[in-house]
């Protein structure tokens, strides 16, 4: 027969300080940790490790309550091709946009 304990009275509420909370962390997503095996070994119910990790884990950045906008300048296509060559006619009669950024990286837009 199997034993059986019956337990009475308040449940106790374990308190884990906070350089156990974060050795057991280290411990549990470590190179080779297992939040399963750790949770078994600390007696640690596998979703609380969860809970520590993510109320250490740094703040996550928000976006900005409004919105922003950038400056932008409208350049109108050039009258006369800088050469005669098929390219640069071509490329006068798209309707491509291009976007130069601050770090002169050029963004094509095809139409």
């Amino acid at each position: 027969m199997a034993k059986v304990e019956i337990l009475t009275g308040a449940e106790r509420q374990r308190r884990w300080s906070t350089e156990l909370k974060l050795s057991i962390l280290q411990e549990a997503f470590g190179a080779d940790g297992s939040v399963s095996d750790v949770a078994r070994r600390h007696d640690v119910l596998p979703q609380q490790i969860y809970a520590w990790r993510k109320k250490f884990s740094p703040p996550k950045l928000e976006s900005p309550e409004t919105a922003s906008f950038v400056p932008v300048s409208l350049i109108g296509p050039s009258e006369n091709p800088s050469d005669g060559s098929k390219r640069s006619r071509v490329r006068s009669r798209c309707k491509d946009v291009e976007i130069v950024l601050r770090n002169g990286r050029l963004l094509r837009i095809a139409a």
